[in-house]
């Protein structure tokens, strides 16, 4: 697993715990912030293997 794949895989499990302990509310500041940043991590991921031949 490289390196991207863990910060994904990281940050998938905290946004589990913040969401939760936010009372599943997708509108918290800190849960949209936190899903900005893996949609961010996702998409480099994804563009690191669109580059490959």
């Amino acid at each position: 697993m490289n390196i991207t794949q863990k910060m994904i895989d990281d940050l998938r499990q905290q946004l589990e715990r913040a969401a939760k302990d936010a009372g599943y509310n997708f509108n918290d500041p800190e849960i949209v912030k936190m899903s900005q940043q893996l949609d961010r991590l996702i998409v480099a991921h994804m563009l690191q293997y669109a580059k490959r031949p």
